[in-house]
């Protein structure tokens, strides 16, 4: 009788934790005040839902399990939030870079990439790294003009590939990012002895080394190409000859952004000499890039402004969009104290700008929201802040989770409470974490998941020991003095004859939240029918990663098996 009700009181007590279990739609377990205060531990167990949900999206139908190669995402249900007929089966160098990263981080044994990958083993993220890597080797080996580095190509099928449109031109943004992913991702197989995988990854890095000069760089005007036009695709011997690419169209890489990942890489490591060059053509990249790197003002004079007028001093953005922030998470730029105190005053001025204009949200390019029930969505490139941007702003109506990612790196507290802000809006979050993007009215969504939208957070949240591997790798390849010289060099110039202003304006928190409007989006109704373990500690969250009712049987086995005896 005693063993009876002692597994009765155990049966009970499982039955109360599933009770506290709520939908998918967890940030409504959260507020704005418990984040930035980080009451109860709300950060940790933040992360930890965030990543688990997300895990969904990266360690489930966001890649191709034969290939290990991502797709950039898929379009989801208007209604329930699942899985929409159209697979976005096409990907590039940047989704797999951010693939790269949550990888690395589990080998750095980060708690939250565990989390991401459902507290995997080690073997199960080794054999997405082989097939990975044997993808890219087997897309060399049929088509060598692209010098090792990736096109935008198809990712669905047994194989990695052509897409139309990219059948012999290549990007040199993109492969920017994955460069320094791949180059992270060795010292990370590296700390757990995988030899063998970080050797081949090397080999990767190796032939990317040897032909970026040829790929990529102009020497007519000193610049990077954007993209670079590919002569001969299949002869192998002319993948480090420069006569065979040519720039397509006008475009060089001269952004102070996310471009710049391709600029640090061609100038540190490159084999200029073996080019008949002498290393002062370096120095060209940077000349060539000057123009576009400009001292703004934002000023806080408006209508709706709270605080006495103010000037803040941040670098003028394309658009000012957060996508052009993703290289703060690769290299450690905020070494530099004048980079850290700029970016600092942008991400200020990113959340300053929305509540005090009372938007719910940030802005980031992004895909478009569809009318309800369709399907039809564009991308949204010119997406950011007029006052402090280069280009014309032609959409303010569509909000992103990810545009907080930026804000997270400056102030984890703010950046999670906006980010939190957007996710707790109708149709916000899904069955694969959070949704694209939503209309400031709340009416309508972005029916997509895509890696740069959902991911991007997640690497820029735990980018830390990310960056710490690549001042190590700097250091140790006697590059990082030149990185801290340039940069402190290049940013001075421009930013270092006068004070910074506006270094003393307050974080700003969001001032509205999305609204619910009736004839609007409803949130999916398959996010009803799955549980998440908000009534257990965070250690505990993977425990039910799997749907409870298997959990369930098992115990009911375990007291069948007690009783009987």
């Amino acid at each position: 009788m005693f063993l009876y009700l002692t597994c009765l009181l155990l049966l009970l007590q499982f039955i109360a934790n599933l009770h506290g279990q709520n939908t998918c739609r967890f940030a409504e377990l959260f507020t704005i005040d418990e984040l930035v205060s980080n009451r109860n531990d709300a950060i940790h167990r933040f992360k930890m839902h965030m990543c688990l949900w997300e895990g969904k999206f990266g360690n489930g139908v966001g890649y191709n399990h034969e290939t290990g190669i991502t797709y950039d995402g898929h379009k989801i249900d208007y209604t329930t939030g699942d899985l929409h007929e159209n697979l976005q089966y096409w990907t590039a160098a940047s989704k797999e870079a951010l693939h790269v990263n949550i990888l690395s981080l589990y080998l750095m044994d980060n708690i939250y990439a565990r989390q991401f990958f459902g507290n995997a083993s080690q073997d199960e993220i080794v054999k997405i790294l082989e097939r990975k890597i044997n993808s890219y080797d087997d897309f060399h080996r049929r088509f060598p003009g692209f010098g090792g580095f990736l096109p935008w190509f198809a990712a669905n099928g047994s194989a990695m590939n052509l897409l139309n449109g990219w059948e012999s031109k290549v990007p040199g943004l993109d492969n920017g990012q994955l460069i320094w992913s791949i180059k992270i991702l060795i010292e990370s197989l590296k700390s757990k002895s995988l030899f063998a995988l970080a050797d081949k990854y090397q080999r990767r890095i190796d032939l990317m080394t040897q032909t970026v000069i040829p790929v990529f760089y102009e020497a007519k005007r000193g610049g990077i190409r954007c993209e670079s036009g590919i002569l001969d695709m299949f002869n192998e011997s002319q993948i480090t000859n420069p006569h065979n690419y040519v720039t397509r169209g006008d475009c060089l890489l001269d952004d102070p952004y996310e471009g710049e990942l391709m600029t640090y890489f061609m100038d540190l490591y490159a084999p200029w000499n073996l080019y008949n060059y002498t290393i002062e053509e370096r120095n060209r990249l940077w000349i060539y890039k000057r123009a576009r790197l400009i001292r703004d003002e934002f000023n806080t004079t408006s209508s709706t402004s709270t605080i006495s007028p103010k000037q803040i001093t941040v670098q003028r953005g394309f658009w000012f969009s957060s996508h052009e922030q993703w290289k703060y998470f690769y290299l450690p730029y905020q070494d530099i104290d004048l980079q850290r105190r700029l970016f600092i005053n942008g991400e200020k001025v990113r959340v300053y700008h929305s509540a005090q204009n009372r938007i719910p949200g940030l802005y980031a390019s992004v895909a478009s929201d569809a009318k309800l029930g369709t399907y039809e969505v564009n991308y949204l490139s010119a997406c950011g802040i007029q006052q402090i941007a280069f280009q014309p702003i032609q959409h303010t109506s569509v909000i992103t989770p990810y545009a907080s990612f930026p804000v997270i790196m400056a102030n984890e507290s703010i950046g999670l409470a906006w980010y939190l802000n957007m996710l707790q809006g109708p149709a916000m979050q899904n069955l694969y974490g959070s949704t694209e993007a939503t209309n400031v009215n709340g009416a309508t969504i972005s029916p997509v998941i895509t890696w740069d939208s959902k991911i991007t957070t997640v690497v820029a949240m735990l980018s830390t020991p990310l960056i710490d591997v690549a001042r190590q790798i700097l250091k140790r390849d006697n590059t990082y003095q030149r990185f801290f010289n340039i940069t402190e060099f290049e940013w001075s110039r421009v930013f270092g004859s006068k004070p910074l202003l506006g270094e003393d304006l307050l974080w700003s928190l969001p001032t509205v939240s999305i609204p619910r409007p009736t004839d609007g989006v409803s949130d999916f109704t398959q996010c009803n029918n799955m549980v998440t373990t908000t009534a257990l500690p965070s250690y505990a969250l993977s425990t039910f990663y799997k749907p409870c009712y298997i959990v369930f049987v098992i115990f009911l086995f375990i007291l069948h098996v007690l009783l009987l005896n």
